[in-house]
């Protein structure tokens, strides 16, 4: 059972509402439309950009401890899941659980950088927008192959659940911008976005929670 919980992107509290352990919510902007804290020891909620967040603050002080579980579902763009991701990973331990949002897109026009609803062809999914974070799985794939990586097909756009971590690793820290500027000319088409799923296992979300932990904290 998870002790420490965090969230990054916490908008109206409907995650963070389900957790009950201590836990740290952080978003530029709350939008909380219930009260959050529910039968948490303690909540911490810090009203800035994650990058503000971590700059400023001692993660393992307020928490107490090492983080359990931390949930990324901020801005959808892959160099600032990708530092949420370095910076959450910093403050784990090896077991610990550390779940991307929004990265299993299902369509290529969901995956624009700037969320523009009105241009798209598809107005069925037209409210719905990933981004470009699903570059963060081929991005860890080949820069952190000691990382145990799970796609699992949660709705409506997917998780990446990530363990077997590693917080002393400076790997991707050290090659950050050499990352970025890898990635940040790739886009998603209708072409592509089929060869990225023929490429990907993706695990069914039932088959997760039924084994939970076998699937979640084998290594890799």
């Amino acid at each position: 059972m998870a002790r420490t919980y965090m969230e990054i992107g916490v908008r109206d509290g409907s995650t963070l509402a389900m957790i009950d352990c201590a836990a740290i919510g952080v978003d530029p902007h709350f939008q909380f439309n219930s009260n959050p804290i529910g039968t948490k020891p303690s909540l911490f909620l810090y009203q800035k950009t994650s990058d503000q967040f971590f700059r400023d603050h001692d993660v393992r002080a307020i928490s107490g401890d090492t983080l359990d579980v931390v949930f990324l579902d901020g801005l959808h763009q892959f160099e600032y899941l990708l530092r949420d991701f370095m910076n959450s990973e910093k403050n784990c331990h090896r077991h610990s659980l550390i779940m991307l949002d929004d990265c299993l897109p299902v369509n290529a026009e969901m995956t624009e950088r700037r969320h523009n609803a009105s241009q798209r062809r598809d107005q069925n999914y037209a409210g719905w927008w990933t981004g470009d974070v699903w570059k963060i799985i081929p991005i860890l794939k080949k820069y952190r192959k000691d990382l145990h990586i799970t796609l699992v097909d949660t709705s409506p756009t997917g998780t990446v659940c990530i363990t077997n971590l590693n917080p002393s690793s400076t790997v991707l820290e050290d090659n950050y911008y050499k990352i970025i500027q890898e990635f940040r000319g790739i886009s998603m088409t209708d072409e592509s976005i089929e060869k990225f799923y023929q490429e990907h296992d993706i695990v069914s979300s039932q088959a997760v929670m039924s084994g939970f932990d076998a699937s979640l904290t084998a290594g890799p």
